[in-house]
């Protein structure tokens, strides 16, 4: 640690020196390798799981989810003001954009939709059923797996606000090329789960 300098008009009393004499003992005693596990990007990926569970996000679908380090970094650093903003719109966007699925579109409060030509009947409201204001939907820009969507449900029941209830998670906009990467074997559904 480098010398620690008083100012001038307590340089001048001994009790101040042997004070800052004190302090630099202590400080220099001081083993900092123990703080520098909070610094998550210096971290080694084998003690990512140890911070995860220090940060409640072990049993959490998230961590399942995180398939990379770098996602698995990202939800560490962000995890306390995810659960500051649980049950927030926000949360559910923020949490699916660190894991790595991009943007999504929220849609809400699928009930009492005016009809004057801004929404069409293909099936995404709900008309005549007062008790699914608490209904969304999730539209996501990528595909994903029967797996990841599984995860994915698991995942916004503890992000979304509790009196809400997923309806679907929709991909149908993502088209599925059929270059041979994403086969017929039940790992990927029509667009929709």
């Amino acid at each position: 640690m480098a010398k620690q300098q008083l100012p001038p008009a307590l340089a001048g009393d001994e009790r101040f020196a042997l004070l800052c004499g004190l302090l630099a003992e202590t400080f220099d005693g001081l083993d900092i390798n123990a703080m520098l596990v909070y610094l998550v990007d210096l971290v080694k990926p084998q003690l990512l799981p140890v911070l995860a569970d220090q940060f409640s996000l072990v049993d959490e679908a998230a961590w399942l989810l995180a398939e990379s380090d770098d996602a698995k970094r990202n939800l560490i650093k962000s995890s306390a003001e995810l659960h500051r903003h649980k049950g927030t719109p926000w949360a559910i966007r923020e949490v699916i954009r660190l894991l790595g699925f991009g943007e999504v579109v929220i849609q809400e409060g699928l009930n009492n939709q005016i009809r004057n030509g801004s929404i069409t009947r293909n099936g995404t409201y709900v008309h005549g059923d007062p008790s699914a204001w608490a209904l969304y939907r999730v539209f996501l820009k990528r595909v994903i797996t029967n797996d990841q969507a599984a995860l994915l449900r698991r995942l916004l029941l503890s992000v979304a606000p509790a009196r809400c209830r997923l309806v679907s998670l929709d991909y149908q906009e993502v088209a599925i090329r059929h270059n041979g990467v994403a086969r017929r074997d039940g790992q990927y559904n029509r667009g929709s789960s």
